[in-house]
């Protein structure tokens, strides 16, 4: 797991919902967020959703 630590040497959380400081690292903090999000269980945005099948009527 990633970890945020501050210039004071404690320990940063990484909320789910992310943070705007987390944009300013760039890649580095996208990674820490998505990986905070994984651990709190929400879904990413990139995987793949079966949207409903429409029951074709054929009359």
């Amino acid at each position: 797991m990633n970890k945020l630590i501050d210039p004071n040497g404690k320990e940063m959380d990484v909320p789910p919902e992310g943070a705007l400081g987390l944009l300013a690292l760039g890649a580095v903090g996208l990674k820490i967020w998505r990986q905070a999000r994984k651990e709190a269980g929400e879904p990413s945005h990139w995987q793949k959703t079966e949207e409903p099948k429409e029951e074709s009527k054929n009359d």
